[in-house]
């Protein structure tokens, strides 16, 4: 039995755990004979108020009531890849010459830094991804994103999970890991002209990501999100901000046998909100453009919209009559098989980052970069960036 469950245990992927503005969501997939299959999932939500600054409380106990609900909740193994909170990650697009991945490396040891704005005094965690090639004048250059986060915070969120039972082995981007979940199956090379957006909306800020078959080739952080769209209604129409968001909820998560909103409570909250849904729709074209002039002939064929606010009311239709391309919320687990799993119903498009984290082992080479491993807080090997590279 035990040689059994072995076997089971080896053909799981990591836990992943996303780490939001709210909590935390958790989600496990393994191999199957179809395909990846769901073990289980979970969501540990916070307190309102509560934050989850490293340096406080809050996040010491997310991190405890996590490693509790995940050993004794079904999931296999204890290895997990956790996403870093996005306001740690610093990003910026390098052009230079074309060189080989070592003296890339080379380069971001050198430099990358200071790029990113570290204080010297700083220690800091960088990778890099090669987003692909571009052309100036009769030159040939590649187009390189530096990323980068300081090291203590991801340190102290290594350290918390492997304290309470958890093996940390890698903790990378939340943008990384929704590319992979929603590339997985646009692997092959000839996969590289399929050009699509991904929108990951959240509570506090939106990623507009661009990617070429599996690969990322542009990202941007936008600093709207959820939040915003409370704070505007909860000022227009005059009402507590946890009203206007259990309001928000409601209107997001309803099903057939829901009590229906009222329609004139639907139409204010619309009319409130409708001036950001077009900022943050606008924001993603000049994204787009951006990218368009970047590498020219890539048009996008279609957009994906992921994340905890992905179902905000007629956001999907602002960002289409923007983009002028197909757009619809993203779907996470479509083809994978949930029967049997432990946890929670996973549906939404919520949980990418976290299947995205789970899939890690599948994409080792993600976005041309290749990960160097460093220490975990329980003596384990736990790369700190993800895919990219570090640099101390």
């Amino acid at each position: 039995m035990q040689h059994v469950m072995n076997r089971l245990s080896a053909r799981a992927y990591p836990i992943g755990i996303d780490l939001g503005a709210s909590g935390a969501k958790v989600l496990q997939l393994a191999r199957g004979s179809g395909g990846p299959r769901l073990v289980g999932a979970l969501r540990v939500e916070t307190p309102e108020g509560t934050s989850l600054d490293h340096a406080g409380g809050g996040l010491d106990s997310l991190m405890r009531t996590l490693s509790r609900r995940i050993l004794s909740g079904g999931f296999r193994g204890r290895q997990c890849v956790v996403s870093m909170d996005d306001r740690l990650l610093r990003t910026r697009s390098i052009r230079q010459p074309r060189m080989p991945d070592q003296e890339v490396e080379a380069a971001v040891r050198l430099d990358a830094a200071q790029r990113l704005g570290f204080p010297d005094d700083e220690a800091s965690e960088v990778g890099w991804i090669r987003a692909g090639e571009v052309h100036q004048g009769e030159d040939v250059r590649d187009e390189i994103i530096y990323l980068g986060a300081p090291r203590a915070p991801l340190e102290h969120i290594a350290m918390g999970l492997a304290s309470a039972g958890l093996r940390p082995v890698g903790i990378e981007p939340g943008f990384v890991a929704t590319t992979r979940c929603f590339g997985r199956a646009l692997r092959r090379a000839t996969d590289l002209s399929v050009v699509r957006v991904l929108v990951d909306v959240g509570y506090r800020s939106t990623g507009v990501i661009l990617t070429r078959g599996s690969q990322v080739a542009f990202y941007k952080p936008l600093e709207l999100g959820g939040a915003d769209l409370v704070r505007v209604a909860s000022e227009r129409l005059g009402l507590e901000p946890q009203t206007v968001n259990d309001l928000r909820r409601r209107r997001m998560t309803r099903s057939a046998g829901d009590e229906p909103i009222d329609p004139k409570v639907d139409r204010a909250l619309y009319d409130a909100v409708r001036p950001l849904l077009g900022d943050l729709a606008h924001e993603v074209n000049l994204c787009v453009r951006h990218y368009c002039v970047t590498f020219r002939g890539s048009r996008p064929g279609a957009c994906l919209v992921s994340g905890g606010e992905a179902l905000e009311p007629r956001l999907v239709e602002a960002i289409q009559d923007a983009l002028q391309i197909d757009t619809a919320v993203g779907e996470p687990l479509e083809d994978i098989e949930t029967r049997g799993a432990a946890g929670v119903g996973v549906v939404g498009p919520e949980w990418g980052v976290a299947a995205g984290l789970s899939l890690r082992p599948l994409d080792i080479r993600s976005s041309g970069s290749r990960g160097v491993a460093r220490r975990g807080g329980d003596g384990s090997e736990a790369d700190a960036m993800g895919e990219g590279r570090r640099a101390a």
